[in-house]
Formats: structure tokens, sequence, C-alpha cells
């Protein structure tokens, strides 16, 4: 038995879920803000979700602990054979996890059907400041993460179509995707499945907003939040798709053209010493956007992986990555020395936030 600290309505608390009811795992959900100090001793972190495993280990970060979960498993991987085909598949889980972040966290508290419940459930469930009134644990919770997680994260009147057109982006690349295959890369669930379950599923597909839009636009997206959901792994290796059709080109795509670009510009300021900085993307230009180092980590995880592809494989991927965007994979000019979890612990590391404590302020 699992102990899982979370949310029931949180981004990565949903991911690693979805993946334990996947596999079958027996867990217990807990809400993280009730038991802050056990967490943050375990972990190094009050992040959402962090995990306590059956022998009294802590682990943190969705990303490492679902490959070290996979890697002991008794099944089929949920991470493809194929160099390429695992390379797209880690692409889109980071671009999940890092991009559709800021439109995620924009329709959540932007809009204020959308605030208002996910306020209350909070206020509820995790017991912030359990002696103030519910109306003020409730603003509480409004301000900082509007203040720290929209507006603190580029999201302005200028940027604000921009960042829906992100989420319409993602939208349609999936649903041409889902009309030819039930998941992402073939009849199973991979890594890039439960990568998008993440915003799609806690987000997207539960929050009044945007789940009104996934239903009226891409009603095969919100099919595929519950399949993934419900899907139980078997005995039966998954049979991946050979080659990568337009759909999930397209998909490639946006990510090159949005989630790269940012990665390189976090790694940027990173190596300047900059807690903000501006980008450029799509041709839309986001002012004070906080740097971190965790995502000079996610691109050097990146880049290690694509270094370790053959010529074979590279050459099949270089058509489908477009640059400049894609370019920071291969070109090492680009600074990168997060310091995060030099000696390669992760999960069982001590955890970083994803925005560094200066510049979430």
């Amino acid at each position: 038995m699992y102990r899982v600290f979370g949310s029931r309505i949180s981004y990565f608390t949903g991911k690693l879920e979805a993946y334990l009811r996947y596999r079958g795992h027996d867990y217990e959900l807990l809400p993280t803000y009730a038991h802050v100090r056990e967490v943050a001793k375990g972990t190094g972190s009050t992040q959402m979700p962090a995990m306590q495993l059956d022998d009294g280990r802590w682990t943190s970060d969705s990303t490492p602990l679902l490959a070290w979960l996979d890697d002991r498993d008794d099944a089929p991987s949920i991470y493809p054979g194929d160099p390429a085909l695992r390379f797209v598949a880690l692409l889109i889980e980071d671009y999940a996890d890092e991009w559709l972040w800021r439109p995620a966290m924009h329709y959540r508290w932007s809009y204020r059907l959308d605030r208002s419940h996910a306020s209350l459930l909070l206020a509820e469930e995790q017991g912030v400041m359990m002696r103030a009134p519910l109306f003020l644990r409730r603003q509480i919770v409004i301000r900082r993460q509007l203040g720290g997680f929209v507006k603190g994260d580029g999201v302005t009147a200028k940027t604000w179509n921009h960042v829906e057109s992100g989420y319409f982006s993602a939208l349609d690349r999936l649903e041409a995707i889902f009309s030819t295959r039930p998941f992402l890369l073939g009849d199973a669930p991979s890594i890039a499945d439960f990568g998008m379950m993440g915003p799609m599923l806690r987000h997207f597909g539960m929050d009044p907003t945007p789940a009104d839009i996934m239903r009226a636009r891409a009603p095969g997206v919100y099919e595929w939040v519950a399949r993934v959901w419900n899907t139980r792994a078997g005995d039966r290796s998954p049979q991946w798709i050979s080659t990568v059709d337009d759909a999930l080109a397209g998909l490639l795509r946006e990510a090159c053209e949005t989630h790269l670009v940012q990665l390189r510009e976090n790694a940027v300021a990173i190596a300047a010493g900059q807690a903000r900085y501006a980008q450029e993307i799509q041709g839309v230009r986001y002012e004070q956007v906080p740097s971190g180092r965790y995502r000079v980590w996610c691109l050097e995880e990146l880049r290690r992986e694509w270094a370790a592809l053959d010529d074979s494989a590279r050459d099949r991927l270089r058509p489908l990555l477009p640059e400049p965007g894609a370019a920071v994979l291969w070109d090492t000019t680009t600074p990168l020395d997060s310091g995060y979890d030099p000696e390669g612990r992760a999960p069982f590391n001590q955890a970083l936030n994803v925005f560094d404590k200066d510049a979430r302020t």
C-alpha cells in the first residue's frame, strides 16, 4: 500500500494516480497540507505528489517516479522499445508537464467559476489555515495561485489569447490522433499518455471552463481521459505504431515551437543568474517569466536521451523536430547546469521546486 500525498484536483497527483491504477497498485491518497511537516521532512519539498513506499522510503517528482515504478513492475513497459519512438514519448511527456502547465493554471484561476470551484475544494481538502474562516482560506488560496502561478508566470492581457490557443492546439492534435487509435502511440497507454493525463485529467477535464471546451471541441480527448483512467495493464505487450503519422507529427511540432523554446530561454536565464526573463513563443512575447533550475534539468535529461540515440534514430527524428526550437536538443552552445540530482538518485533525491523560491514572488 503506497501512501500518496497530493490532492484530488492536483495536476501531477492525477498523473501518478493514473499510472498506479493502470498497474493495479493499492494506494491511499492523503492531503499534502494536512501532513506538510512529514512530507517536507521526507522529500525536502511540499510539492505534489509525494509518495511513501511500504518500506518507509520517500519519493517525489512524477517523471523519475514513473520510470522507477515501470522498471520494477513485472509487466510490459510503458516506454516503447524503439529508441526513436521512446524519445517522442519522453518529449511529449515533458511538454505536457512543463508547457501545458501555464494554460492549465490560467483556466483554473483566471475564470471566476473555475477558481470558485477549485478554491473551495482546496480550502476544505487541504486544511489550509484551519483556524481561519472558510471564506478567508479560499481567498488565501486564490491570491497565492492567481498571483504566483498565473499572473506571476507571464499571463497578461497581451499573452492571454496565446495561452488559451496552446490548449486549443493540444486538443486539436490529440483529437486527430485518437480518431485513428485509442492511445497516443498505439493500443496501450505509454509514458506520453500518462504525461498528458496531468493537465488533461485534473485540470482541463475537471475545471468547468476547459472541460466545457473539451467536450465541445474534442470529445475524443474527453473519452480518452476516461479510457486511460479506466484501463488496466495486461500481460500482452503493447502494439506501438511503427511510424510517426501526420497527427502525431503536429503535436511534436507544437512541442518544438513552444516547450523547447521555453526550456532554452529558461536555461539561458539561469546561466545568467536571472530570476525572471522574457521569451518569445510563436511570435508572442512573455515578460517576467520565472526561471527555475528544475526546467534546466528537464532539458538536460532530454539532451541526454538525444545523445544516447544512434544515427539512424536521429535521422528518423530530425525531420519531425523543426528548428530553431528543436535545435536546443543537439546544439550544446546553450549552457546547462541545473545542479539538480547530480548523483542520479531520483526519485529518491531531495525534491526541487519547479520555480526557484525567489522567482515565485
